[in-house]
């Protein structure tokens, strides 16, 4: 019961964060999972959060929503899902903690270099392929992709509710995918998606009312240390996992 309440505690926070910033909210529910549960089980799990959050998201701003955008972005996205669905039972657990913990770190260093201009449609088909696919084996690809909606000339409330509609057919179609292509009964995991889509649904909610209250800056630069650390426990993990079983 007490992993249970935890579980929900920490998809709620982290489905307030990415309500309030747009960033970092589905990695660090990702970073929490893999600390309590195996990647081939906290990964199929963290798409029923970002389904739901993403889902309640992009329907209380669908006016919003650049539909264009979102379309391109989905049309590849379910068969390369399947394809990585078909090889995720191939991959060793430890060297997946290893990978994610990785991306995770990649994503909070700041780069340098800053494309401008809209995206092209056809960028929206590559990314939302590519995100079908990775998104398999590393669970949150919402840091690789967000640059990409940011530069699109939308008003924030736009550009996240774009992302939010854009991000729950990813997640629609790695469910599609691990229950088909990688056999995953979700079933039998019923009562931990049930926590997790309650939780999700909370932290949109509280995100309402606090609006833009907090600052974004503070806000992101104490995700960015969470997640840092997070990131570290989880590579530590893999990397001694391997030398454990060498």
């Amino acid at each position: 019961m007490s992993s249970m309440f935890l579980l929900f505690i920490l998809v709620s926070f982290g489905s307030l964060i990415t309500s309030l910033t747009g960033l970092g909210g589905g990695t660090l529910i990702l970073a929490g999972l893999l600390l309590v549960y195996p990647p081939a089980m906290a990964i199929p799990l963290h798409s029923f959060t970002q389904v739901t959050a993403n889902g309640l998201r992009a329907g209380l701003y669908h006016k919003t929503v650049n539909w264009r955008v979102v379309g391109f972005y989905g049309l590849l996205m379910l068969p390369f899902a399947w394809l990585g669905a078909e090889l995720f039972h191939l991959i060793n657990p430890s060297w997946l903690k290893i990978f994610v913990g990785s991306v995770i770190l990649f994503s909070i260093i700041p780069l340098k270099f800053k494309p401008s201009g809209e995206p092209r449609a056809s960028t929206f088909v590559f990314i939302g392929a590519i995100s079908g696919f990775l998104g398999i084996f590393v669970g949150a690809v919402g840091p690789m992709v967000t640059p990409f909606f940011n530069r699109l000339k939308l008003p924030r409330e736009g550009m996240l509710s774009t992302k939010s509609a854009g991000q729950m057919i990813l997640q629609i179609s790695k469910i599609i995918a691990f229950s088909g292509g990688a056999g995953i009964n979700f079933l039998s995991l019923k009562e931990y998606i049930g926590v997790l889509m309650l939780g999700s649904l909370l932290g949109v909610v509280i995100s309402i009312p606090i609006g833009k209250k907090i600052s974004d800056d503070k806000f992101n630069q104490a995700v960015n240390v969470l997640l840092g650390l997070i990131a570290i426990k989880v590579l530590y993990e893999g990397i001694s996992e391997l030398l454990i079983n060498a």
